[in-house]
This record gives structure tokens, C-alpha cells and sequence, in this order.
């Protein structure tokens, strides 16, 4: 460990986090001191720990204990995506990003190793057994979920996510127009068309999309575009539509226990007389009749 002016050091690295609040980092060394040394490389370049030299010159220090990495421009790079790896504040979609960039600069530092289980001598009886990559996957999702506290499947997923997705679906997924799950459904599409099928079934249910995409794979998007409406209320009567469900099943649950509509509060009561007026129902129709047609 070294001691370096923060006058010397550098904040180009791309990866690094300035502008972001660091009153409490303050506080905090303030009262313990700095307990996790600035990372930077043999030319001064910060690696790791932007928000700690941030907080270091609001305080008004000169120096800063550092420690020198002497790695290749991949390592280094590894080394900045770590220290955001483990921040709270990352949007999923920058976590997704930089645990499929991670995943590239570790598989090109540790390539895959190539099994020696080929036959040496292949005929038509017994063809020769196609070399086996054995890649360093289960390590690095092991590695990045002690990091992280993320599960293997969590990271994997989330790397196929940033893989697989277009721009105009990442751009979907930033301004809120797409869920999680959807994006699971979507991303199965070919990144060419996903931008076409975005447009028509971002407002669809997951149910919904997971038709579209199914029939989209086999018939084309086109066809399915054709086949699957988009109402723009369609996801709204979906909730409603599994939450009636709900509803239906647990009152057949008290039915046979022996409950009835009377036996229900009163406000409880009201409600089903109203959701009987929604199904057309005359006004002066009893509870007793606006039960049996649900339950019915």
C-alpha cells in the first residue's frame, strides 16, 4: 500500500461513479477513517473507489492510501466493474451490463480449455467424438455471487438478458415500458425482430407475449402480429380476469365449508351486489342471487 496526492490521481475511467451524494461516506471517515484504500493503476488512473476520493477531497484531504494494480488493460477493467458490481444503487439494467462485460474479459482471460476425449482413430462405426469446451462458467457465476449475493441462475439470466436484448428493448426496459418478465419472453425473439414485435405486444400481459413469441418463432412475426390483438386495456382485463378467478375459487372454498353470502361482513356483501351490476344484473336482484351467479 502506498500513499498518492489526489492532486496526481485520475478520474478518466468510465466506469467510475462521480456526482452522487457522499455525505454519509464523509460521516463515516470522519469517524473510523478511511477503511478501504483508493485502487489505481501504475499511471494514476482511479480504478476503484470514486466515491471515497470524492468524499476525501470535500473534506479537504491531500493524500489517500492506494493500492497499485499491475494488471493488463482487461484486468484492470475487471477490477472497475467489481467495485460497481457490489454498489446498491446500479439499475438492473447497468448490473446486466457489466456482468455481461465481466463475463467477456474473464472468459478472455481464462479461455476455455479443450477436453482431450476425441478418438484418435474414427470410422463410421465409431465417429469421432467432437472436441468438449469446458468453459469457466461455473466459476465466474460462483465468483460474482459471493460478490454480489446474486444466484448463479440470477446472473446467468441476467447476462442472456443484456445478450439477447436489443437497444430498442433496453431502451423499453429504461423508461419503465417493460417488466422483467416480459423482457424474459421478448428476448427469445431474434434481436432483428424485437424492435417490430415491441410495437405491437409491449402492452400485453406476459401470457399474452409468451403466445405471440411461440407463434412468432414458428410462423414469423408478421403472422403473429396478425393473429394477436393488442387492445390497449388487454393487460388491465388480464389482472382483472386472475383476480376474478381468485375470487370465484376462494368463495367455492367457503361454500363447502359451509358459508353462504349472508354469512359474509356486510361490506363484503356490497361488493358482490356490485359485481353483479357489472354483469348486467337488475338492481333490485338479491345477494343470495348475485352469489349463485358467481359461484355458478
Amino acid at each position: 500500500m502506498e500513499k498518492r496526492k489526489l492532486s496526481e490521481l485520475k478520474v478518466t475511467n468510465p466506469y467510475l461513479r462521480l456526482g452522487t451524494d457522499v455525505s454519509e461516506l464523509e460521516k463515516s471517515i470522519k469517524t473510523l477513517g478511511l477503511i478501504a484504500p483508493l485502487v489505481i493503476s501504475k499511471d494514476n488512473i482511479i480504478l476503484a473507489g470514486a466515491r471515497r476520493y470524492q468524499a476525501l477531497l470535500n473534506l479537504g484531504f491531500d493524500h489517500s492510501p492506494v493500492i497499485v494494480v499491475e494488471g493488463n488493460a482487461l484486468e484492470k477493467e475487471l477490477v472497475s466493474i467489481d467495485e460497481n458490481l457490489v454498489r446498491k444503487d446500479l439499475t438492473k439494467i447497468e448490473i446486466e451490463s457489466h456482468l455481461r462485460r465481466a463475463k467477456e474479459i474473464y472468459q478472455e482471460l481464462f479461455p476455455p480449455e479443450i477436453s482431450e476425449n476425441v478418438s484418435k482413430n474414427p470410422s463410421e462405426e465409431n465417429p469421432e467424438i467432437p472436441e468438449k469446451e469446458v468453459l469457466p462458467a461455473e466459476k465466474f457465476l460462483v465468483m460474482v455471487s459471493e460478490k454480489t449475493g446474486l444466484s448463479p441462475k440470477q446472473i446467468h439470466e441476467a447476462i442472456n438478458r443484456d445478450e439477447l436484448s436489443s437497444h430498442e428493448v433496453k431502451e423499453a426496459r429504461k423508461n419503465g415500458e417493460l417488466s422483467l418478465s416480459q423482457t424474459n419472453e421478448i428476448v427469445k425473439l431474434k434481436k432483428e425482430d424485437q424492435p417490430k414485435a415491441l410495437l405491437h405486444i409491449k402492452n400485453l400481459p406476459v401470457k399474452e407475449i409468451r403466445k405471440f413469441v411461440k407463434l412468432a418463432k414458428t410462423q414469423g412475426v408478421h403472422e403473429a402480429i396478425e393473429s394477436t390483438p393488442n387492445d390497449p386495456h388487454q393487460k388491465s382485463f388480464h389482472e382483472i380476469d386472475s383476480l376474478l378467478k381468485k375470487l370465484i375459487k376462494k368463495m367455492k372454498q367457503l361454500e363447502l365449508e359451509g358459508f353462504e353470502i349472508i354469512d359474509y361482513p356486510k361490506e363484503t356483501q356490497e361488493l358482490i351486489k356490485d359485481l353483479g351490476f357489472f354483469h348486467g344484473a337488475s338492481h333490485k336482484a338479491t345477494v343470495e342471487e348475485h352469489s349463485s351467479s358467481i359461484l355458478n
